[in-house]
């Protein structure tokens, strides 16, 4: 249906994506993965950091929390809560015993190229399906077990919820957050609008964008009666329901959270025929 988020099972039908332009917006950086394996299939590709994360309230408490205890799993759930668990790992002296369990292999990665040794994928528990929910079902552990849990400030309660309901005792704190990015450039801002697909790699992205950009494009598709917004990609199903929440059209996330399936989801957008796109917005009640 137009207009509504589309979960995507297919293959891409075309081999080269030649005129074709992505934005990509997750943190300065952190879009290089994604970036690659669309330009490898000819796609331009428009790095656009609409978030940036800073340190939260329980950063400072982190390495003190990690050593203070036996913990049966730390479990890590993006790529940035890696980054923030590494960084509190060396500041607490590389406890050791410490089990990592992660959301998926992108996490897992950024872990095992860190500390090959200690953190090796094998020696990682990761479910079954990159979400938070799968890995709350999946993780290895039973009444009393102790985890500790280093989160985005605004990440849901999925997991922990997940995780007590099995009788595991959790510790979350809030290590870091996600926030929009203060200002674009105008220019970078009408180059965005007019891109084919715009990526987002978190709910935080899906709202800087109608924040950042929802005046430039409401001002595109007021003045033009022929343009159309871009196709909304998302890394995963929460994002996409973000955009729902946000009223976007022509929103699509792959079936299984992952680089590879979000890239694969990209090519189907831009597949998508003109036809079947949805042909207006109405993004008054965003602006300034």
């Amino acid at each position: 249906a137009r207009g509504r988020a589309r979960r995507a099972e297919a293959t891409a039908a075309a081999s080269s994506y030649d005129g074709k332009t992505v934005v990509c917006t997750r943190e300065r950086g952190k879009n290089g993965a994604l970036m690659n394996l669309l330009a490898a299939r000819g796609a331009r590709c428009v790095e656009l950091p609409l978030v940036e994360a800073v340190p939260g309230e329980d950063a400072a408490t982190f390495p003190d929390v990690l050593k203070r205890e036996s913990w049966d799993w730390v479990c890590v759930t993006s790529p940035e809560a890696a980054k923030v668990f590494l960084e509190a790992y060396e500041r607490a002296g590389r406890p050791s015993g410490v089990r990592v369990a992660v959301v998926g292999a992108g996490t897992g990665k950024v872990l095992a190229k860190a500390e090959p040794t200690t953190f090796a994928m094998d020696k990682q528990f990761t479910p079954s399906k990159a979400t938070a929910a799968t890995m709350a079902a999946e993780l290895p552990c039973d009444q009393g077990s102790l985890i500790l849990y280093p989160a985005s400030k605004k990440a849901a309660t999925t997991l922990q919820d997940g995780l007590e309901a099995r009788g595991a005792t959790v510790v979350r704190l809030n290590t870091y957050s996600t926030e929009r990015v203060e200002r674009l450039s105008p220019e970078d801002v009408a180059a965005a609008v007019r891109a084919d697909v715009v990526t987002f790699g978190s709910p935080s992205a899906v709202r800087a964008w109608v924040e950042l950009c929802g005046d430039a494009l409401y001002e595109r598709l007021t003045a033009d009666a022929r343009a159309l917004q871009p196709a909304y990609v998302c890394i995963g199903e929460t994002s996409a329901e973000a955009c729902a929440n946000c009223e976007l059209p022509d929103v699509f996330y792959p079936e299984l959270p992952g680089i590879e399936g979000w890239a694969e989801t990209v090519f189907l957008a831009l597949d998508m025929p003109v036809d079947d796109r949805w042909d207006g917005v109405d993004l008054t009640r965003y602006r300034a």
